[in-house]
């Protein structure tokens, strides 16, 4: 049975993830992570009222806030009690993020976290194969698109670490934002002297802290040469995360394009059940791939349906 554990996965494509994981693979026990625990368990009965005697048995409550190292660890030691064994885990897919907030809060919660629970969890998955989704998004290759030449080779560079990440992106990058003594028009030209792209300022760094998710990807990947590790977009998906977009327009999510939950979950799926054998690279890891599941890059803006992605930069 190969166990797997999502986070944010009481509502929106989280949920989406676990019950269409649950459907299309009998072989799957997953563990359904939530900060609340009444509505961890709300989103249990959901799963089970909607597969049955199917997923009754296949699907457990984590209850685990990504932000916080105390229940990071307890939710460790949760899964270490529950299942026993040195890997008992087969794969985890971090999905918990948001879009709404300041600069420090969304880097906090799509960055920091998203890494704080993957190291955290890494001695628990299997090495042979095992598999780490990371839940990134299309705005991280358009925020890189628009940096300049250095900043998108950083962004690309399969030998990129963490401290390179937070040092040459994450603190210039909070430090210009959060400096009270510029203006708008300050910030962005700061913005662009150091090479990124001035459409961070409008977007609150959403972009960039999904862009250093890729990065992390890639470090992982090249840390963990036994394990499957890539990143991807599930696409515009209609979630409370996209809401926003709809109510500034004064319509409604599916009017400006936003997809069924259900979509979102065709690149996450398949990059922790798929055939991810490659090509003569070797396994699939350290990539990013677009919402149709197809390996799209790191620096510059693939749509569903255009040719796979080749490796080449630029």
């Amino acid at each position: 049975m190969k166990r797997i554990l999502v986070t944010g996965a009481n509502k929106g494509i989280g949920l989406a993830i676990v019950t269409k994981l649950l459907q299309d693979f009998p072989d799957t026990h997953l563990l359904l992570g939530s900060r609340d625990v009444g509505r961890g368990q709300d989103a249990l009965q959901q799963v089970v009222k909607q597969l049955g005697y199917a997923g009754k048995n296949r699907v457990d409550l984590i209850q685990i806030d990504v932000t916080s190292e105390q229940s990071v660890r307890k939710a460790v030691e949760t899964v270490k009690t529950m299942f026993g064994g040195s890997e008992p885990l087969y794969g985890l897919v971090n999905n918990a993020g948001a879009m709404q907030g300041s600069p420090r809060e969304i880097l906090e919660l799509n960055t920091y976290s998203l890494r704080r629970v993957t190291e955290a969890f890494l001695p628990l998955i299997q090495k042979n194969k095992g598999r780490i989704v990371q839940i990134s998004s299309g705005a991280a290759p358009m925020f890189v698109r628009k940096c300049k030449p250095e900043i998108q080779k950083f962004f690309v560079n399969e030998n990129v670490t963490w401290s390179e990440v937070e040092n040459t992106i994450i603190t210039p990058f909070l430090k210009i934002f959060e400096d009270a003594s510029l203006d708008a028009e300050q910030k962005s030209a700061s913005m662009v002297e150091l090479g990124f792209s001035e459409v961070g300022i409008g977007a609150n760094g959403y972009g960039m802290s999904k862009a250093c998710v890729n990065a992390y990807t890639l470090e992982l990947a090249k840390r963990f040469p036994t394990l499957l590790v890539n990143s991807c977009s599930p696409g515009f998906i209609a979630t409370d995360l996209t809401r926003p977009f709809a109510q500034k327009s004064g319509k409604k999510l599916e009017d400006i394009g936003a997809l069924p939950v259900e979509k979102g979950t065709i690149a996450p799926n398949y990059l922790m059940m798929g055939d991810l054998e490659g090509d003569i690279e070797g396994y699939e890891s350290g990539r990013y791939y677009g919402s149709d599941g197809k390996r799209s890059p790191f620096h510059k803006t693939r749509n569903p349906g255009d040719p796979v992605y080749d490796g080449a930069y630029p």
